[in-house]
């Protein structure tokens, strides 16, 4: 896990100070080493936290040929395996690194060597010969990877948008279109930054800059291809592939521990890294007094395996200071709750090792989320929008003694008003609509475009609650919980890993038909089968909790208010935005002002004219 950065140009060479500046800022990703190659047409830079190969895995790392020399941030978990196959291929190698991996592979395959990576990983590398850079990144972004062109053709690429800042190089511009989206959803689009002249290069996607001209393609997308197969022999097949996924990720030359939140993910990975370690696991586990209390959970876990177990309970955070510190660990806005949990989670484990293995991937992958149970139901109801009205009447008189009318009301309130899937799950992450939106922009909404997700997000060939798990895997995976976390565990300097993202894991899970994850009565079904024998007793009955923060108590704080109140004022950059907002939102306790103070506190910190 590391910073990367790139400087590609065809005439005037970059001041050496940029390449410096770019990497220094990203010393939190790799406070191990920094690294400077400055070669006839391309700078590269790399900041490294050392993992694998620590004497002599420096980056940047070049051929003994002198042709490639590449930059990478990430993992190759299968990297021994490839070792192997290269060394038949003829390939000698000079280092014990998965670094050199990726140079090789490439010499060997070209881009097709994408499809032979398992692993996380955003890297660019220069080919002397074809005076080309090729960069990419893995197929879910689990590592960041953003890039901008200037008039002259040059490009410049880092692993974060500060050290794109730094460089001095590119004047940015807000993409009002893109805080459209922000807005929407409290995040920005995977395929999207803030600003109009930087791009992020999608996951799933690389990219090629040849003479001053820039090519992307996808090399990868969730295929859903559901297969006919049993329930148990897929819980056989699952219980393989989580085993090889955990072993693989384990490997590495220092420590290596696991988040454990006490849910049916978490739980499970750290059952299966037990498993296979002859020492006890470190676990790492956060509370927040009474109000977030998941650590008998994680303590029934860490019991029954005898891990090492590390626990906080930090009781009540200092809410507004760290608001204000995530605009700056996160360059964007980002108005996920549980960024604050996340970044203090990380900031324990650090102390212990460097390296833990999460969860992540398993609500999407497994059918977890409870908005998943009505959008199966909503497949079989009637698209009635009166017997929606009707039944949403009687879910809201009776709902808190007839649990089923709610998630009755709810399918049916998704099928009246939705006629696609993946339009009905889109729209139950959407917290400001299209026509609030359009009174924030006030003035200015006839020249700012609505955000839609476009093309990139809409499975053109996937049918049913297929199209509604697409949109988290495509969008919400991406663009929230993986933003969330690699910068909360890299602004430490701490690694995390997730197994449920390992490729061959995926592909496996996309193709099961989607009964055997998720119905109107029960979540993550094939999951509960195949690993509810690792979980205590506690864990199996437990009801969902996702890992939030209680936003809603917390903007009631005296100092979180005084933020609201500078952040709304008249005459902020917030207002200046968004014309048409009205201070009163400053005094709501809802997840709209969460939003919209999380804009506002990452404008007081920007440079640009709003």
């Amino acid at each position: 896990m590391c910073g990367i950065i790139a400087l590609a140009f065809t005439d005037k060479e970059p001041d050496p100070g940029v390449l410096d500046r770019m990497v220094r800022r990203l010393s939190h990703r790799g406070p191990d080493a920094q690294g400077c190659v400055r070669l006839p047409g391309c700078h590269l830079g790399h900041a490294r936290l050392s993992i694998i190969d620590l004497s002599t895995g420096d980056q940047p790392m070049r051929d003994e040929s002198g042709r490639y020399c590449i930059t990478f941030n990430g993992e190759i978990y299968n990297y021994q395996e490839l070792r192997r196959e290269l060394l038949g291929r003829g390939h000698r190698f000079l280092t014990n690194s998965d670094t050199e991996i990726i140079m090789r592979a490439f010499a060997e395959w070209g881009p097709d060597c994408l499809h032979r990576l398992r692993g996380m990983f955003a890297f660019a590398l220069w080919d002397d010969q074809e005076r080309a850079l090729f960069a990419a990144r893995d197929i879910f972004g689990e590592k960041p990877l953003y890039y901008a062109t200037r008039p002259d053709g040059s490009l410049l690429l880092a692993s974060e948008l500060k050290a794109l800042k730094v460089s001095e190089a590119i004047g940015l511009r807000l993409d009002l279109e893109a805080i459209d989206a922000y807005l929407g959803f409290g995040y920005l689009p995977p395929d999207r930054t803030v600003y109009e002249n930087v791009e992020t290069l999608p996951p799933g996607h690389c990219l090629t800059w040849q003479e001053g001209r820039v090519r992307t393609q996808r090399y990868w997308r969730p295929d859903f291809h559901p297969s006919r197969i049993s329930l148990d022999d897929a819980a056989y097949r699952l219980r393989e592939l989580l085993q090889q996924a955990v072993r693989r990720q384990m490997v590495a030359d220092v420590p290596v521990g696991a988040f454990l939140s006490g849910g049916l993910d978490s739980s499970t990975i750290t059952a299966l890294m037990q498993e296979q370690s002859s020492q006890p696991v470190k676990t790492f586990s956060v509370g927040f007094g009474n109000v977030i209390n998941e650590l008998p959970y994680a303590q029934a876990v860490a019991s029954l395996y005898c891990t090492e177990h590390h626990e906080i309970d930090l009781g009540t955070p200092p809410v507004a200071e760290m608001l204000e510190r995530m605009a700056g660990v996160y360059d964007e806005p980002f108005a996920d709750s549980s960024h604050i949990p996340t970044y203090l989670m990380a900031e324990f484990a650090r102390r212990y090792v460097k390296v833990v293995l999460s969860g992540d991937g398993g609500d999407e992958l497994f059918g977890g989320y409870e908005w998943y149970r009505p959008l199966v139901l909503s497949e079989k109801l009637p698209a009635s929008r009166f017997k929606w009205l009707v039944l949403r009447s009687l879910s809201k008189l009776l709902g808190h003694r007839v649990r089923s009318l709610a998630l009755h009301s709810w399918a049916l309130g998704m099928a009246a008003r939705w006629p696609d899937m993946w339009t009905r799950v889109m729209m139950a992450h959407m917290h400001f609509q299209p026509e609030e939106r359009r009174r924030l922009w006030g003035p200015r909404a006839k020249t700012v475009p609505t955000f839609v997700p476009g093309e990139y997000f809409q499975p053109p060939d996937i049918s049913g609650p297929n199209r509604g798990f697409y949109f988290d895997l495509s969008y919400y995976l991406p663009g929230d919980i993986l933003v969330k976390v690699d910068r909360a565990a890299m602004a430490h300097g701490l690694e995390t890993r997730a197994p449920f993202l390992d490729r061959d894991l995926v592909e496996f899970l996309l193709s099961l038909p989607a009964n055997l994850k998720v119905t109107g009565e029960q979540t993550k079904i094939l999951l509960r089968k195949a690993c509810e024998e690792y979980w205590p007793p506690a864990i199996r009955s437990r009801p969902k909790q996702g890992f939030g923060a209680p936003y809603q108590i917390w903007l009631r704080f005296s100092e979180v208010r005084r933020l609201s109140q500078r952040v709304f004022a008249n005459g902020s950059p917030l207002r200046r935005l968004l014309p048409g907002l009205r201070p009163e939102q400053a005094e709501k306790c809802s997840y709209q002002t969460w939003i919209l103070l999380t804009l506002g506190l990452w404008l007081e910190q920007q440079q640009i004219t709003v």
